[in-house]
């Protein structure tokens, strides 16, 4: 589904461009999606890919986007035995496929369709003219080569956890600053129970991290 920025189809969309038959184009005032959109592209996913399906049940992967938990959402991947998974919130940087992978190629290509249509004396890249390119963008952008490689750098086929679980121990390790390094010899393991005392804390906190960054004193504060 692309959305449009707008309120109604313009005739130009469909008639000067090389858009597919089989791209749902829809608009909102947004751009973005609602769920009413959201729907109408759950029914045109499934149309397409219950054309290619194997088995009893589709396995679908998203986000954790308002509009996929909505009772219309639910009940109709229900209905069409769609079995729903939402990817853990805050990690999508390293489970979404898009986001791993896909989307670097497909900036790449969209970056360089715009560029040839200003050599080509283009003077807006406008609605139309996207229209025009989305389908050799997403041509280049959605190789076999490249979707492959996406579920295998999010651990999912073949599935591997250690994936994802070694770059999650990898930051931890890098951005977790030990309390004692701050607190020195007064570190203390009491847990505060009262907001004065864990006012208190965090003044003793601030106190001892004079010798620390700037930024890591404004994180703390």
């Amino acid at each position: 589904m692309i959305i449009v920025p707008g309120v109604i189809h313009q005739e130009a969309w469909y008639t000067t461009t090389s858009i597919p038959d089989n791209y749902l184009v829809a608009t909102s005032e947004t751009g973005y999606s609602n769920d009413e959109l959201t729907i109408k592209w759950l029914a045109h996913f499934n149309h397409f890919s219950a054309e290619r399906q194997s088995g009893i049940y589709q396995l679908l992967l998203l986000d954790g986007f308002g509009s996929h938990c909505t009772k219309q959402f639910i009940e109709y991947c229900d209905n069409h035995k769609i079995v729903v998974f939402c990817l853990p919130p805050h990690l999508s940087h390293l489970l979404q496929l898009l986001d791993v992978v896909v989307f670097q190629p497909y900036r790449h290509y969209h970056a360089e369709a715009v560029e040839t249509a200003t050599r080509m004396s283009c003077g807006e890249f406008d609605k139309a003219e996207f229209l025009d390119q989305i389908d050799s963008i997403r041509q280049s952008t959605f190789k076999s080569s490249t979707i492959r490689s996406a579920f295998h750098a999010t651990g999912l086929i073949p599935f591997n956890p250690s994936m994802v679980i070694s770059k999650l121990r990898e930051a931890v390790s890098v951005s977790c600053i030990p309390v004692e390094h701050v607190l020195g010899s007064r570190t203390t393991s009491t847990i505060p129970l009262s907001i004065p005392t864990l006012r208190a804390q965090g003044q003793e906190l601030i106190q001892n991290a004079r010798e620390m960054s700037p930024d890591f004193q404004l994180h703390l504060k």
